[in-house]
């Protein structure tokens, strides 16, 4: 501020000095003591007074414009300071609204674009777009007409949508509705091709655009009418072109709602009356199954185990005709029966679970149903079976009685068995062999291996059955083979070092003194068997024994015949003298 009042100070200066001159020469010029006045120079002095007067204004004029620059840049240096202050808060606001504005009127010439072109879709596109604002997302790859695919992926980034990694497009939380942007525009469109086709504005559109495009009431819900268009029959409607998939009427949609809630309210009502696993078993069947002794428990056990899968009755051991709670006391007493904490059977546990597999699918309303179908099925055809039995039995009888009606040939007849195909004799047996004819050459040495037949001739007679049947029983003796290898491998590979040890000791090592009490144990065990046996029958006296009377009394002498020898030549010796006879 004090350098803009220094520089007005010096300029208001020059001003006065530079009028200070022209007043003095006016002057002297105007006043009637000077002797060179004249009328030329009166005239002269008349047209500077006007020239000085013109300059002054231009001067004026000049400084004003001065001034008013001069306040603008003020201007502008305070905007430029209180934006450094606020820290361009302003200046961002300001781009993000001029680029804002540039995308709104991109899409808008877009949208132009496309009507211009195509101006049947101009309804479709806008059921499109609100299909996004209504939060919903929109895969466009399924049109076929790709121009208009680049197109709308245009538009769709000039709206700022997002797009997904499967290629939908969907409106962020924080974006503007597109129909705010390019509502009107479609609209007015729409309403130019119905007033082209002699058809009248609807209330319902007219209530659909204060709704959707009205900007200062964002927040309120959209007015969607789905009501079909009516078309004349004279006219040819346009080509309808379906851009992406269509959304459901709200109509199907609370069909579909109130079918949903119905089938929950159904389902809640089934099991509230379906209580067949809820709760413990009533005090009368745990009684009667605590009274149940072992026998029982083992033949409930075996039953089951025998008991055929694919028949739940036959696991219970009910009939299908049987109520269901008859049935769930059943299944009670069954499994405290056969629960493996009180059952002490080795498959308890198996038959345990194979009850509850059971007595699930009986509860299973379809599965039950399934199962009953077929047993009543199977009864169908054994009732059929004896009333054909019966009825062959009639028509034997008027057979023999001589009377016979339409039928009874077909009756007794019975069904025709199909034959099973048999195998000639040539294709089961082999010719006989022949016999070796003379040889063409001779031969002076013998064969080395004996001649032998023809061995094993199955493979020429045996029928597929066979083959497989003999490849089964071959794999099943390798596999026995070779697993009774891997188990003696097993059990040397095991006690590799024992067996070493074993051998060491036996070999080596002498007996230690407890294997040594072992056996003269066991010697006495076997003298006192051997006295018992001597003495079997317990006698009075001791029986007669003639070797043991022959030993009886005398002492073991051990007969040694080197032993007497030496003693009879050393008692009858004659010394060392050497005699000769002739």
């Amino acid at each position: 501020m004090g350098r803009d009042g220094e520089q007005t100070r010096r300029r208001s200066r020059k001003r006065s000095r530079d009028a200070s001159p022209s007043s003095s020469d006016s002057d002297s010029f105007d006043s009637p003591s000077s002797p060179s006045s004249s009328p030329e120079r009166r005239s002269r002095s008349s047209k500077r007074n006007r020239s000085s007067s013109s300059h002054r204004h231009s001067r004026k004029k000049s400084d004003r414009s001065r001034r008013s620059r001069d306040e603008d840049r003020r201007r502008r240096r305070r905007r430029g300071q209180e934006r450094k202050r606020h820290g361009g808060d302003g200046g961002r606001s300001s781009d993000s609204q001029s680029s804002e504005e540039d995308r709104a009127e991109e899409a808008r010439e877009i949208v132009r674009d496309i009507l211009i072109e195509l101006p049947a879709i101009a309804e479709e596109l806008r059921q499109l777009l609100q299909i996004i604002d209504s939060g919903e997302s929109i895969d466009i790859s399924g049109i076929s007409d790709k121009l208009l695919v680049k197109r709308l992926k245009k538009l769709f980034r000039s709206l700022r949508l997002k797009e997904s990694a499967s290629g939908a497009y969907l409106l962020p939380s924080k974006n503007v509705p597109t129909l705010d942007i390019v509502g009107s525009l479609l609209l007015a469109s729409s309403k130019l091709a119905d007033n082209k086709s002699g058809k009248p504005v609807s209330p319902n559109r007219e209530a659909l655009q204060q709704a959707n495009f009205d900007v200062q009431n964002k927040d309120k819900d959209y007015i969607v009418s789905e009501e079909p268009k009516i078309v004349d029959v004279e006219e040819e409607p346009p080509k309808r072109r379906i851009i992406g998939p269509a959304m459901p009427s709200r109509e199907l949609l609370a069909a579909a709602a109130e079918m949903t809630e119905a089938l929950r309210c159904r389902d809640a009502e089934l099991e509230a009356n379906d209580d067949l696993l809820i709760g413990p078993p009533p005090p009368a069947v745990v009684a009667e199954a605590a009274s149940a002794n072992e026998a029982e428990r083992f033949e409930e056990v075996t039953r089951i185990l025998a008991a055929d899968t694919n028949s739940p009755y036959e696991v219970l051991g009910v009939n299908w005709k049987m109520s269901t709670d008859n049935m769930k006391k059943r299944y009670w007493k069954l499994s405290l029966l056969v629960h493996p904490d009180k059952c002490p059977h080795p498959s308890a546990q198996e038959a345990f679970v194979k009850l509850n597999n059971a007595f699930k699918d009986l509860q299973d309303p379809d599965k039950r149903g399934a199962i009953d179908e077929k047993i009543k099925k199977k009864e169908e055809m054994e009732q059929f079976e004896v009333e054909l039995k019966a009825m062959r039995e009639a028509a034997e009888w008027r057979r023999i009685q001589g009377v016979s009606l339409a039928g009874d040939d077909e009756l007794l007849a019975g069904p025709k068995e199909s034959q099973r195909p048999t195998r000639d004799e040539w294709m089961t047996t082999l010719p006989p062999e022949r016999k070796a004819g003379v040889p063409m050459h001779s031969t002076t040495s013998f064969s080395m291996n004996g001649k032998e037949g023809r061995g094993d001739t199955s493979v020429w007679t045996d029928t597929p059955l066979d083959r497989a049947q003999k490849a089964q029983q071959s794999y099943l003796e390798a596999y026995n083979k070779t697993k009774a290898i891997a188990e003696g491998d097993d059990v040397k590979s095991k006690n590799p070092d024992a067996s070493i040890v074993d051998k060491y000791n036996t070999s080596k090592r002498s007996v230690s003194l407890v294997q040594k009490h072992r056996e003269s144990k066991k010697e006495k065990k076997k003298q006192k068997q051997q006295e018992k046996e001597e003495w079997e029958g317990s006698h009075p006296w001791k029986p007669w024994d003639r070797e043991k009377d022959l030993s009886a009394g005398r002492q073991n002498v051990a007969l040694d015949a080197e032993n007497m020898s030496q003693g009879l030549s050393s008692r009858f010796a004659s010394g060392a003298v050497q005699r000769n006879f002739l």
